[in-house]
Formats: C-alpha cells, structure tokens, sequence
C-alpha cells in the first residue's frame, strides 16, 4: 500500500505533467518555415566597410551552395540600419562556410564575431517561424 507521502508526490507529478502537455507550443510541422531574423545598427561612417565584409561572406555561401542571408536596409523609422533573414544555425553549414571562409582569409570563430563588432554598434537575433496568418496562428492554439 502507497504511503501519504507517495501519493502526495505521485499525485503532484500527474497534475504537473498535465498542465505542461496542454500548455506546450506545437511542434514545427517544417523545418523550412523556420528562420532567424537579425537586427544590425551600424557604426556610423561603417557601413560601406560592413556590406563590403557582409558581401565577401554572400561569396561565401555562394560557394558552398547554401542560401546567404536575406538584407533589408532601412527606409525610416527605428535606429536600426539592417535586417538579414537567415535559416537558423546549422552545424554542417557552419562547418563548410568556416572552410571556405578561411580558405579566403576570412576570420572564422571568434575571430569572426571580434571583426564583426568593427562595423556594428549592436545586433540581436531571434528564431521566428512563418510566414504565417492569424488564422494559422490560431489554429495553432489548443
């Protein structure tokens, strides 16, 4: 026969796992819906450097047959200077771009990130999926 005790914690543990099952986000029916969205503001007066270091990169990508990252230069608005869309971090990508990469005398690894930050003041990514509609959205929603 079960104790007090082990029925308390049995007990607290099927609540627990079944309000984090009717709470749980759907899972990502396609991997090709997902993509990471980067906000870069400049240094000023870095700019022309930037899209030329970003470009030598697109070469890159181009090489080893994955899609570069998507630019969108702002118009207005924000303080912002780009956005880049991009699929999201991909070990074996990241592998054949770093070989190619230093191949060309590129900075790979941190040294990458260290020659980065000469041209932006700041940049922050997230992983988004979509496009969708709000009707997707909330067919979504359980």
């Amino acid at each position: 026969m079960l104790s007090l005790k082990s029925l308390l914690i049995s007990l607290i543990l099927i609540i627990t796992i079944t309000l984090s099952n009717s709470y749980q986000a759907q899972a990502v029916a396609d991997p090709s819906a997902i993509y990471t969205i980067t906000i870069w503001k400049i240094h000023p007066g870095k700019h022309v450097e930037f899209i030329k270091y970003m470009k030598e990169w697109e070469e890159v990508f181009e090489e080893i047959n994955e899609p570069p990252m998507k630019w969108y230069r702002k118009i207005s608005g924000d303080s912002y200077d780009f956005v880049s869309i991009s699929p999201p971090f991909n070990y074996k990508v990241e592998q054949a771009m770093e070989a190619a990469g230093k191949k060309r005398g590129l900075p790979i690894g941190y040294n990458y990130t260290l020659k980065l930050n000469e041209f932006a003041d700041s940049y922050s990514s997230t992983i988004v999926e979509g496009p969708q509609s709000m009707a997707d959205l909330l067919s979504q929603i359980k």
